[in-house]
């Protein structure tokens, strides 16, 4: 099994030949087939096993970008497309990486959205324009009470290492993070283990 056999454009297929990955893993196999047709999406699957392209992959096939034909008739343009809420700041700078890498011929723009630093630059970059946020909750969440972080247009939300966020304590904050886009059309939920408070968030 290749890449090019799960249908996925040949840009991304050519991006990732370009950084060496040619065959899927497990996890990109199953759920990359399934995340391109719109369905909702609960995948178990250990860090370090792939489940980032596996959702990377889909949203960024889904995303509308400037340099698209259909950005003209964009009701919001600049408006998040995408929400990828992950526990901790090195999880969030490495997705947001991997997902830039695979998307710069696209022209979508993706910002890592995270505590520690400054609100500046996180805002300026919201008020310029970007089609996906990658974040942790508590920075995701104080950035929508401002009202610098507009969710009505997300449509695609993906909740990474799901039980590494509800060990950490964030799962109200992620709740309130899904109450918050009422656009949301596909939710992709990914967990190395499945306690029962994450089988209920994922019900």
């Amino acid at each position: 099994m290749n890449f090019q056999e799960l249908g996925i454009d040949q840009d991304i297929v050519d991006a990732l030949a370009a950084k060496g990955i040619t065959s899927p893993f497990p996890i990109q196999e199953q759920a990359i087939p399934v995340a391109l047709t719109g369905q909702d999406i609960i995948g178990q699957a250990k860090t370090g096993t792939g489940k980032t392209l596996a959702f990377g992959i889909p949203v960024i096939e889904r995303v509308i970008a400037p340099n698209d034909a259909e950005w003209a008739t964009l009701e919001a343009q600049g408006a998040p497309q995408v929400l990828i809420v992950v526990p901790t700041r090195e999880l969030c700078v490495q997705v947001t990486k991997d997902i830039e890498e695979l998307s710069h011929n696209r022209g979508i723009r993706t910002l890592a959205v995270y505590g520690g630093r400054a609100f500046e630059p996180q805002i300026e970059a919201l008020e310029s324009g970007v089609e996906i946020v990658v974040g942790t909750p508590g920075r995701l969440l104080d950035l929508y009470r401002q009202g610098k972080l507009k969710l009505n247009k997300v449509s695609r939300v993906v909740l990474d290492e799901a039980d590494e966020m509800l060990d950490l304590g964030f799962l109200p904050d992620v709740e309130k993070i899904f109450s918050s886009t009422p656009a949301r059309t596909q939710t992709m939920l990914f967990s190395a283990t499945m306690p029962g408070d994450i089988i209920a968030l994922a019900r």
